[in-house]
């Protein structure tokens, strides 16, 4: 009797503890290109957990919804993991923290406090001040912001990026603005959303319009998209000095 006592105290204890550590606290709204979430697939109401590694083949997009309203994209061929979700009264989060780990993504901030949200990446910080931007991860981290304002840093160095499709790179020790032929170049080739949105239900989508005339843009032969812009020229000598 004692025995059995025991192992039902066990078993409330710990088992409802793997309960709450498995706690939904995002809904799959679409899925598609063999999603998975933590080696699970998972297709259009699957529930997402804190801790959850979502991985998207090639062609293939994951559109969740959390429960404090944030809408999260991972794009084709990506990998993100949700670290931590805290949630507090009236259906805010305290503390949400993303790690994307590779790929192309889509955040649009909830109901939380813009303080609540914390993007990383292996070479960058993406702090967010306002709502809507699309960025994407290899050996460096890119962002265009298309609604709000979101600042990027990456060891120490920082740079703030505001809506109107304006830009942003950071790689290990830098980050800077990305302008003209080199931004045109990275939305073709990193951000899909920008240019079709069609892939996206409606409530995930953000006015990309704004982008119109930086896609206008032609890249000139050779150009490197990645290139750091030229050194500024040396300073005039000062006069009276040969």
């Amino acid at each position: 009797m004692l025995r059995s006592l025991l192992l039902s105290s066990l078993f409330i204890t710990f088992g409802f503890g793997a309960v709450a550590q498995a706690e939904s606290i995002a809904k799959v709204v679409a899925a598609s290109g063999g999603a998975t979430a933590s080696g699970h697939a998972i297709t259009a109401g699957s529930d997402i957990a804190e801790h959850d590694k979502i991985t998207v083949g090639s062609g293939g997009n994951v559109q969740l919804q959390f429960t404090d309203g944030t809408k999260l994209v991972v794009g084709p061929n990506s990998t993100l993991v949700i670290e931590k979700y805290l949630m507090q009264g009236g259906g805010t989060a305290k503390d949400v923290s993303v790690d994307a780990l590779r790929g192309t993504f889509r955040f649009i901030t909830g109901r939380s406090a813009k303080t609540a949200y914390d993007i990383k990446t292996a070479n960058s910080t993406i702090g967010i001040r306002g709502t809507g931007f699309d960025f994407w991860v290899d050996d460096r981290t890119g962002l265009v912001v298309l609604e709000g304002l979101v600042q990027l840093c990456s060891k120490g160095k920082c740079v703030m990026v505001e809506a109107g499709c304006h830009a942003g790179l950071a790689h290990p020790g830098d980050a800077r603005k990305l302008e003209g032929f080199s931004l045109s170049s990275s939305i073709h080739n990193h951000l899909p959303y920008v240019l079709d949105q069609s892939p996206l239900r409606p409530q995930f989508w953000l006015p990309v319009g704004t982008c119109s005339r930086v896609l206008s843009l032609s890249e000139p032969p050779g150009h490197d998209p990645h290139e750091p812009p030229p050194p500024p020229p040396p300073p005039p000598p000062k006069r009276g000095v040969p």
